[in-house]
């Protein structure tokens, strides 16, 4: 009974700040595009159910936990981050500001917990930013244009903070492979061209989710027994 009322309160959450979410993302929206700079909470069947859905499930694997609390504030981050790329390209240097502000916050948790734990989620922030940022300049100099935007670059050093060094190879791995087959989909049916932009923030996010789930310990260890077994 306890844990179906979780359920509710947290659903009925999740439902109230959907809204809020959707017009901060209508906000980035139209800075970018230069349109009229407004602030107005507004209803978005898409932006609900993600946020209502993402939110329960995590509550499912994880229960009342730190992991569950931090992995609710980094998902409605990535749920911004998600639709003003898919509608803008444009990954909103304020979200990623406020989520390296609490991912710092709680790399020196960890840190007083356990040094190691601590200096893993640093390496983690440096790794998936220096990853993205040597892709970027691989792709200017050697196809002379911009191969990785900033944002992906800043949104990977900030996911580096909650999730570590193994998890955001896990991420970055997961978001070209994702990516890889999305982006030749898309070709193959005609919805993009080669020269379209095709925005990777949505692979990126994919990718996280995907690790808040099921993290590097648990997704490399199977990759490997079922390649033993093959």
């Amino acid at each position: 009974m306890q844990e179906i009322l979780y359920y509710i309160i947290f659903g009925m959450t999740a439902l109230a700040v959907s809204p809020f979410l959707t017009g901060f993302i209508n906000l980035f929206v139209k800075q970018e595009l230069e349109n009229k700079k407004e602030y107005k909470p507004k209803f978005d069947l898409k932006v609900t159910l993600i946020t209502v859905l993402v939110i329960l499930s995590l509550f499912y694997f994880h229960g009342i936990t730190l992991e569950f609390y931090i992995y609710s504030i980094v998902s409605l981050m990535l749920i911004m981050c998600m639709f003003a790329d898919l509608k803008a390209q444009i990954i909103p240097n304020e979200v990623n500001f406020v989520g390296f502000l609490i991912g710092l916050c709680y790399a020196y948790y960890k840190m007083c917990v356990d040094v190691l734990l601590g200096l893993d989620l640093l390496a983690g922030m440096l790794t998936g930013a220096i990853i993205f940022l040597l892709i970027a300049g691989f792709a200017i100099v050697v196809y002379k244009k911009e191969g990785m935007g900033g944002g992906d670059v800043k949104l990977m050093g900030m996911l580096g903070l909650f999730f570590g060094f193994a998890n955001i190879i896990q991420i970055f791995i997961l978001s070209f492979v994702i990516g890889a087959i999305a982006s030749i989909v898309l070709l193959a049916t005609k919805i993009k061209k080669m020269d379209d932009y095709i925005a990777f923030g949505p692979y990126i996010v994919v990718g996280a989710y995907i690790t808040m789930f099921v993290p590097a310990s648990v997704l490399v260890p199977q990759i490997l027994t079922f390649l033993n077994n093959i």
